[in-house]
C-alpha cells in the first residue's frame, strides 16, 4: 500500500514536471508575442494620437495664418476663406477619432475637451472677423484676432496633450521591458526544470524496474494463494474447457462427486464424473452454450443423485473466462447444495396454505359478524322505534292529563331511546373501522384540520376559542378516516373547554429520530385524572358525567382505531382541571413535508 501510494507521487510529479517544460515555454512565449504585439499596437495608438493632434495645430494656425492674411490687406477669395473657416469643417471628426481613442484616461479626455473649447472659441471669432473684413473693417478685424490669441490659446494644450502622450508611451516601454526580463527568468526555470526531469526520469526507470520485478513476484504469491483459497471453498467449484472436460476442481467439488482431484491430467468429461449426476442433455447444451455463445447460467436448479447415494438440490450457476497465457476460453462452473433451502420452502409452502385457510377462516367469521351486526342494528333499532313512539303517543293521548311527573317519565324514555339509537350507530362505526379497506393517498392535513376547527366552531358559536395551528405535512392515509380523528379531537377540544371563559386550543407536530410525525391537540380544558388514562381510548370509556359533558364515550375509541391500522399509536397526557394533551402518531413518508398555514 504505502509503495502504491510512493509511486503515486512520483507519478505526479513527473507530470508536473512536464507540465512546468511544455507549459511554461508555451505561456512566455506567447506572452512575449501578445507583449510585443500589445506593445505595437501602444506605440500607433499614441503616433495616431499625435499625429492628430499635430493635425489639430496644423488647422488651426492655418485658420489663424489665413485671417491675418486677409486682415493685413489680402484679397478675400474662396480659398482664403476656406482656409480661415476650415476648423469648424475638419476639426468635429478629428475630436470625435480623439475621444474614441483617449476614453480610457480620464485626464487626457479632459484636456482635449479644453482643446475643443478653445478651437470652437477661436472658430467664433474667426467668424466675427471675416465679418469685419467683408464689411470693411480691416482694423476691428486685426483686434478681433488679437482677442482670439489672447483668449483662446491652443498651443500649450496640444503641448500638453503630446507631452502626456509620451509620457505613457514611455512607461509602456518600461513594463514591456520589465515583461521581457520576467519572461527571460522563467525560460532560464524552465531549463532547470528540464534537467531536473532527465535526471527523475532515469532515477525512476530504474525504480519502476525493482518495483515491476517485486509487483511479480507479489503477483505470483497472490495467485497461489487464491488457488488455495478456491480450494479451502466449501461450495464446490470446477473450470471447463470448450469440450466441457475438466481443468481444474476444488476439494468440495471432487468430495462431492467422487472426483480423483491428484490427477490433474485426467481431463474427464463432465457428464462422466459423479456416477451419472451430470448425465443430464438439457443442462450439458446449456453449458455448452455459455462457452460458444458467451451466455451465463443463473440458478439452474437441478436434483442430483451423489457418489453417497443422497439426492440433493442444487442450484448451478456457470460464466465464460478467459484462460490465462491462451486465447482458448474456459467455462466456471459452482454448484451451491439447497437441500435445507428446499426443504424449509416446503416447510413454508405447506404453512402458507394452513394460514390461507385460516385466512378464509377468518374471512367467513367477519362475514358473519357482519351479518350479525347488521342483525343487531336492524333488530334493536325496531324496538326503539316502537319505544320511542309509543311514548310519543302516549304523551299526546294523555294530553292536559297528565302531571309532572308523567311528563318526566315520558322524556326519559324518549331521551334513553334516542341515546340508545345513538349508541347503536355507535357501535356499528367503530365495527366497521376495523374491517373497511384502507384507502391510502396524500392527505393534506392541513385541510382536515381547518375543516374540523371549522365544524366544531359552528357548534360553539357563542364561544371564545383562540387557536393556534402549525404548519401541518402532507401524510400518506386514507383521507375520511384521518377527517374523523380530527373531528373527534378538535370536538373534544371545543367540548370539554366548554366551562372556560377563554379557550385556547393548539394544534401542532413532531419529528421523531427515526423520521415519524408525533400530531398532538393541547386544549386548557377540563383534563383528567392520569391514572385513569388507559380507559380514555376504550369502547364507551368516560371519564367525565353525561350531566357535565355530552358524548357517548366512542371518539376516542374509534381514533385510535384508525390510527392503529395506519400504524402509528396514540396516547394522552392531562392534569384535573388543568388541560390535556392528545397525541397520534403516523409512520414518515417521502412524499410528506411541511407546509405553511394559517394560525
Amino acid at each position: 500500500m504505502i509503495e502504491r501510494i510512493g509511486l503515486r507521487w512520483r507519478l505526479v510529479g513527473l507530470l508536473a514536471a512536464v507540465l512546468v517544460i511544455v507549459a511554461l515555454p508555451y505561456v512566455v512565449t506567447r506572452s512575449s508575442s501578445e507583449q510585443a504585439l500589445t506593445s505595437r499596437d501602444w506605440v500607433t495608438h499614441t503616433a495616431d494620437i499625435k499625429a492628430s493632434v499635430y493635425r489639430v495645430d496644423a488647422i488651426l494656425r492655418s485658420s489663424e495664418a489665413a485671417v491675418y492674411t486677409l486682415a493685413a490687406g489680402g484679397t478675400l477669395d474662396d480659398d482664403l476663406e476656406q482656409r480661415a473657416l476650415s476648423p469648424g469643417q475638419k476639426l468635429p471628426a478629428i475630436f470625435s477619432d480623439l475621444r474614441g481613442r483617449v476614453h480610457d484616461n480620464a485626464d487626457q479626455l479632459a484636456r482635449l475637451g479644453g482643446l475643443e473649447s478653445i478651437a470652437n472659441g477661436r472658430l467664433q471669432l474667426t467668424v466675427q472677423a471675416l465679418a469685419k473684413i467683408k464689411a470693411g473693417d480691416r482694423a476691428g478685424a486685426f483686434a478681433t484676432m488679437e482677442d482670439a490669441r489672447r483668449m483662446f490659446p491652443f498651443r500649450d494644450r496640444v503641448v500638453e496633450i503630446l507631452a502626456e502622450e509620451s509620457r505613457l508611451l514611455d512607461a509602456r516601454r518600461a513594463d514591456a521591458s520589465g515583461t521581457a526580463t520576467d519572461n527571460r527568468f522563467v525560460l532560464g526555470v524552465a531549463a532547470l526544470a528540464q534537467l531536473a526531469l532527465l535526471g527523475i526520469v532515469v532515477v525512476v526507470s530504474e525504480r519502476q524496474i525493482a518495483i515491476r520485478l517485486a509487483a511479480e513476484s507479489r503477483i505470483d504469491g497472490a495467485v497461489k494463494r487464491s488457488q488455495l483459497i478456491v480450494q479451502a471453498v466449501r461450495e464446490p467449484i470446477a473450470m471447463l474447457d470448450g469440450n466441457l472436460r475438466t481443468l481444474l476442481v476444488n476439494a468440495a467439488f471432487a468430495e462431492l462427486y467422487g472426483y480423483d482431484s491428484d490427477d490433474e491430467e485426467a481431463h474427464l468429461p463432465l457428464k462422466s464424473i459423479g456416477n451419472g449426476a451430470w448425465d443430464d442433455p438439457a443442462l450439458l447444451q446449456r453449458l455448452a452454450d455459455v462457452v460458444a455463445r458467451d451466455r451465463e447460467l443463473w440458478d439452474y436448479e437441478l436434483t442430483q443423485r451423489t457418489v453417497d447415494g443422497i439426492d440433493r438440490f442444487v442450484v448451478i450457476n456457470a460464466r465464460r473466462v478467459q484462460q490465462p497465457d491462451t486465447d482458448q476460453a474456459a467455462l466456471l462452473l459452482t454448484v451451491s447444495d439447497i437441500t435445507a433451502r428446499a426443504m424449509v420452502e416446503q416447510k413454508i409452502n405447506e404453512l402458507n396454505r394452513q394460514l390461507e385457510g385460516k385466512v378464509e377462516q377468518v374471512s367467513d367469521v367477519n362475514r358473519e359478524l357482519e351479518a350479525f351486526s347488521y342483525s343487531v342494528s336492524h333488530d334493536l333499532r325496531a324496538p326503539l322505534r316502537h319505544i320511542s313512539g309509543f311514548a310519543s303517543k302516549l304523551e299526546a293521548h294523555l294530553g292536559e292529563q297528565s302531571d309532572d311527573r308523567v311528563r318526566h317519565y315520558i322524556d326519559v324514555i324518549s331521551s334513553s331511546s334516542r341515546r340508545m339509537a345513538q349508541l347503536i350507530d355507535d357501535l356499528l362505526v367503530f365495527s366497521r373501522l376495523g374491517r373497511g379497506a384502507l384507502r391510502l393517498q396524500t392527505v393534506d392535513m392541513q385541510s382536515l384540520v381547518d375543516e374540523a376547527r371549522a365544524l366544531a366552531e359552528s357548534e360553539a358559536r357563542d364561544r371564545r376559542i383562540e387557536w393556534q395551528v402549525a404548519p401541518l405535512p402532507i401524510a400518506i392515509g386514507d383521507e375520511n378516516m384521518l377527517r374523523t380523528v380530527w373531528q373527534n379531537l378538535l370536538g373534544n377540544a371545543v367540548k370539554y373547554t366548554g366551562n372556560r371563559e377563554i379557550a385556547h386550543i393548539e394544534v401542532g407536530v413532531d419529528r421523531t429520530p427515526a423520521g415519524d410525525y408525533e400530531f398532538f391537540v393541547r386544549d386548557n380544558g377540563a383534563g383528567f385524572d392520569m391514572q385513569y388514562a388507559s380507559k380514555l381510548f376504550g369502547v364507551f370509556q368516560r371519564l367525565h358525567r353525561s350531566s357535565e359533558f355530552p358524548g357517548n364515550g366512542i371518539g376516542l375509541a374509534n381514533v385510535r382505531r384508525i390510527v392503529a391500522r395506519h400504524g402509528g399509536r396514540t396516547w394522552a397526557e392531562g392534569e384535573t382541571d388543568r388541560g390535556a394533551t392528545f397525541h397520534f402518531s403516523l409512520p414518515a413518508s417521502d412524499m410528506s413535508g411541511p407546509r405553511a398555514g394559517d394560525s
